[in-house]
């Protein structure tokens, strides 16, 4: 059986929106061991929607939209899909109801528009939304499926895990439940994961052990994926695994699943009780930004300083000593100075100083210079990257923030509070 994943969207295709529907459902696919041989995007336009979906008739076995059936003038998946398969559209009473509570609760009148939204093809089996007002539909034609969900993320997911998935299951007829545990790292190229696991990679059969490299935020995952007759048993068979895995890649794996690098760090903090402040110069990093996005970060972050000119880094910071950083903003003396001076300028306790430099040319490496001042002493750190590695401003500021993770991590917060 094939499977073949169309997201419809004109934002899609002229990149105002990146496509991560399209991942997380490949991902979701592969657990129940169906095969995804074809991704494709279309945009808003009805003739290439119903092109895009002949073609898919003609080489899979299941065809998953997401997209496109919204109350607008330009969400044409339902007609695609109705003209396609040579069906009528027909409305569906219970749909709208569904979409007119949805309103109810949110206060708002619905809007005529919405009617459009509980129409779908003849025969087809329609699927409620209680998160969104997008109703979705699967139609099925000569045993094969087309299986229409909405594109706004969180409500592709619900659609997925209650609707789409079981359904799967049961046309596949499978029986065994297939269960992946996701471990995440940071700070570790791929080919070192690769190397200290790669025994496991080999030998493993159920659980199977997979990598996947995320550049664009820096981090690489392990996915164990396990089969059995139930969820325990293949939880019991991932187990162990992961316990080894663990003790080979150590603090390098700060999540599992559903955690984030930021979520993570943020439940360190606000656990520690300690609070943090952070000084910058203007080179890349977006460690402010980062922070103050983190949740609960009103309980643990004071304070954050973005500075270009060395007099005033010296008359906001204070600086006592003499100021080498009058002379080089980008030094590790400069980072230090910016991470004393805004942890006593603002009374945290820690501080976070960051100073570099982005390659800008063939032969320059981003260079960054990370100090974490606490009340012990002050922690300098140097890290290089290629200059022609993307996605640079993200590594930088993680890797300036796992020096606080490690800090925390290492149980030196506990004997700190002041």
């Amino acid at each position: 059986m094939k499977a073949e994943i169309i997201a419809v969207g004109t934002e899609l295709l002229l990149g105002q929106i990146v496509d991560t529907n399209s991942a997380y459902m490949a991902q979701q696919l592969t657990t129940i061991g169906l095969d995804l041989h074809f991704k494709c995007t279309v945009g808003d336009n009805l003739e290439r929607i119903k092109s895009t979906l002949r073609t898919a008739l003609s080489r899979s076995d299941f065809i998953i939209t997401t997209g496109g059936i919204g109350p607008t003038l330009d969400d044409l998946t339902r007609e695609a899909v109705a003209q396609v398969l040579n069906r009528p559209l027909v409305f569906q009473p219970q749909l709208f109801e569904q979409i007119s509570d949805f309103f109810r609760r949110l206060g708002r009148p619905v809007s005529e528009n919405n009617r459009k939204q509980a129409y779908v093809p003849e025969g087809a089996t329609p699927i409620e939304n209680p998160v969104g007002t997008a109703p979705g539909f699967i139609a099925e034609e000569n045993g094969k499926a087309i299986i229409s969900v909405p594109g706004v993320p969180h409500e592709m997911r619900y659609f997925l895990e209650h609707s789409v998935l079981p359904y799967l299951r049961n046309r596949l007829g499978i029986r065994e439940v297939i269960v992946s545990r996701v471990l995440k790292l940071f700070g570790i190229g791929e080919s070192m994961v690769d190397e200290r696991i790669k025994d496991l990679i080999e030998g493993g059969t159920n659980p199977t052990i997979g990598l996947l490299a995320h550049t664009q935020i820096g981090e690489i995952h392990i996915r164990l994926t396990a089969k059995t007759p139930d969820a325990a048993s293949a939880t019991g068979l991932i187990r162990p695994v992961e316990e080894e895995i663990r003790e080979r890649l150590g603090d390098f794996i700060f999540g599992a699943d559903e955690d984030t690098f930021e979520g993570v760090l943020s439940a360190l903090l606000r656990q520690s009780g300690l609070s943090l402040a952070a000084a910058e110069t203007s080179f890349g990093s977006s460690i402010i930004q980062y922070l103050k996005g983190m949740e609960g970060s009103e309980d643990f972050f004071r304070l954050g300083l973005t500075l270009t000119d060395p007099a005033l880094m010296q008359k906001i910071l204070n600086f006592s000593e003499g100021l080498p950083v009058e002379r080089d903003l980008f030094s590790p003396d400069a980072a230090r100075l910016l991470a004393e001076g805004v942890r006593d300028f603002s009374g945290a306790d820690l501080g976070l100083g960051l100073t570099g430099r982005a390659g800008k040319g063939k032969g320059q490496d981003h260079v960054i210079f990370i100090a974490l001042a606490h009340a012990g002493r002050t922690e300098t750190l140097e890290q290089r990257w290629p200059s022609a590695m993307r996605f640079i401003e993200n590594r930088m500021t993680k890797m300036a923030l796992s020096q606080v993770r490690k800090y925390l991590l290492e149980g030196q917060g506990s004997r700190f509070k002041a």
